[in-house]
């Protein structure tokens, strides 16, 4: 293996002779930093001080032998002082910006360190690698940054989407909820609840199968979406219910909607293998304020009123089973 040059050397040579000056030099301007007592009061000092000197050894080994930076992977001794370093950073601010501030911190008091033991021209290489190596670090958060937004949009998205029919899921629904509910406390502005409902998926499921079902749904979910505002806010319930939350309405709007989709499906049939269905839904409304200002008194409302619907068809000897055509 070839042998370190003599800048390497000398520099492995200041970091094991500094390393106690770098950790103070790094704790002071930490500390110096820190503007809230009960922050400064919670910094782990003496653990930070034993780590980072364990740290800063690893480099000076670094510097002597290539092989050390193996201890710097997953598994290694200095791999395990970092993580440790990181926690009690953790503990002393809680902030992963802070972290970071503290890790650069710590990189500018080793260069200074460094820089003052070598030569003049030694300096130059030093100040250059300086001013690439923040280049790159800046590039490196850049795109971390722009990465870890795109990948949270994306983890939100599907934590607020119903996978079947790409419709809002009902978490997001009870959030927008109560957030409409607010918005009418606060700025009195009114919505309204369309709550719809298959007249009978089960009958469907049970004889076509689960596919004819899923295609049953997500059909509805298309009419839904083709029948409504770009500000109203479809979502799938659960199971064969369906809300659409529609903000600046009255309660006629939601009935008016209703109907429009109910109608839509009405003329669509569902082909399941070589037969032809028929589907139907029922729907209830609500509206804040008319029907109160609690989102499970709104739900609740909506909820009735469906099912009313449903009692009606019954009583007027309307079947609640899909029509079928072979």
């Amino acid at each position: 293996m070839t042998e370190p040059g003599a800048v390497l050397q000398k520099a492995a040579r200041i970091l094991e002779e500094r390393k106690l000056d770098i950790t103070r030099e790094w704790l002071n301007r930490l500390i110096s930093s820190i503007d809230d007592v009960e922050a400064l009061e919670r910094f782990p000092t003496q653990e930070s001080v034993r780590t980072s000197l364990e740290l800063i050894q690893g480099l000076a080994d670094c510097l002597a032998t290539r092989q050390s930076l193996s201890e710097f992977d997953p598994g290694g001794i200095y791999y395990k002082q970092a993580a440790a370093l990181g926690l009690l950073q953790r503990e002393g601010t809680g902030s992963l910006g802070a972290l970071a501030e503290s890790l650069d911190a710590l990189e500018e008091a080793i260069w200074d360190q460094v820089a003052q033991g070598l030569r003049q021209q030694d300096r130059e290489v030093l100040r250059l690698v300086k001013v690439l190596r923040a280049g790159l670090r800046r590039i490196l958060t850049s795109a971390a940054e722009a990465y870890h937004e795109q990948s949270s949009a994306e983890l939100d998205r599907l934590a607020h989407t119903d996978i079947l029919t790409g419709l809002h899921n009902r978490r997001y629904l009870e959030q927008e909820l109560e957030r409409h509910v607010e918005l009418y406390k606060r700025y009195q502005r009114p919505f309204a609840l369309l709550m719809l409902d298959f007249d009978n998926l089960k009958w469907l499921n049970d004889t076509f199968g689960h596919a004819a079902g899923d295609a049953a749904l997500k059909h509805l979910a298309n009419l839904m979406r083709s029948s409504i505002r770009d500000v109203d806010i479809p979502c799938r319930f659960g199971g064969d219910e369906f809300v659409i939350l529609m903000p600046e309405v009255d309660k006629n709007s939601p009935r008016a909607v209703g109907r429009r989709i109910a109608e839509s499906l009405s003329k669509t049939r569902l082909r399941p293998g070589e037969s032809s269905v028929d589907l139907s839904i029922s729907f209830g409304t609500s509206a804040c304020p008319a029907d109160g200002t609690d989102s499970e008194l709104l739900l609740q409302q909506a909820d009735a009123e469906l099912y009313a619907s449903k009692e009606r068809k019954a009583l007027k000897g309307s079947t609640l089973m899909p029509s079928t055509r072979l």
